[in-house]
């Protein structure tokens, strides 16, 4: 990757740069994520974010601790196999979270109007937060373990360790080791909150202004470009092309 920073800030500083990269360019990211912050409150696709970031570093630190311990040199074809797997398994989790937005669409569509009319009419709050209103929590909680799941699998089969892992080790030096990766994981976990609010707030908004109709395209459109991406993404991994 031709990354040899002299010091451990350095190395943090390269680490940030690579993680924000890694996030702002990965397709499978992005789309994944739009799915699930779609119409949300910029705060609340944050925090989804956010745990995609978090359940992302968990699976590349299984991959980091791993080859770490094992002290594993790059071996180009053991690599080439390795890819082609894992971006199969990313490419048809995408699919089915892609499928899961999908089905949601409409109950997620009801349950935020739901939160409109109980801050509408305050005089019915009590009734209505204790009978619809509390599927909007449990969805948000849903989404929210959907969204570490899906980090994981994303951190620990897919491209990641290109740009995050590979890197590091390469290093050698412990101190630089661990501070490439500590700066790859900040980076990507705060940079996945970013899009994600902002992705959440713009949809969020449109939404408001043009409708049901509007909200329920924007959703679907956010689940369908994740099962295209998903779709696209296992091909080419069937394919034999590198990803990442």
């Amino acid at each position: 990757m031709g990354i040899n920073p002299s010091s451990v800030w350095a190395a943090v500083g390269a680490g940030i740069g690579m993680g924000t990269l890694h996030v702002v360019t990965g397709a499978d990211h992005v789309s994944a994520v739009a799915s699930l912050a779609v119409g949300n409150t910029s705060a609340t696709a944050f925090w989804l974010g956010a745990r995609w970031g978090c359940g992302h570093s968990v699976g590349l630190l299984i991959v980091f601790l791993t080859l770490l311990a094992l002290r594993v040199e790059t071996n180009e074809t053991v690599m080439s196999i390795a890819n082609r797997m894992m971006g199969i398994s990313v490419g048809l989790f995408m699919v089915a979270l892609g499928a899961y937005g999908v089905f949601s669409v409409d109950q997620r569509l009801r349950d935020a109007a739901t939160i409109h009319r109980v801050d509408d009419e305050k005089d019915e709050k009590t009734r209505l937060t204790s009978t619809d209103a509390n599927d909007e929590p449990k969805r948000t909680t849903l989404n929210s373990q959907i969204a570490i799941a899906v980090g994981i699998v994303h951190g620990a089969a897919g491209p990641g360790a290109v740009l995050g892992v590979l890197p590091a080790i390469a290093l050698r030096d412990e101190p630089l080791v661990f501070g490439y990766f500590g700066g790859f994981v900040v980076a990507t976990v705060f940079a996945m909150g970013v899009f994600a609010a902002a992705w959440g707030w713009a949809t969020r908004l449109l939404g408001e202004k043009g409708g049901a109709k509007v909200q329920r395209g924007l959703a679907l459109f956010s689940s369908a470009l994740c099962i295209v991406v998903g779709v696209v993404w296992t091909s080419l991994a069937v394919a034999g092309t590198k990803l990442g």
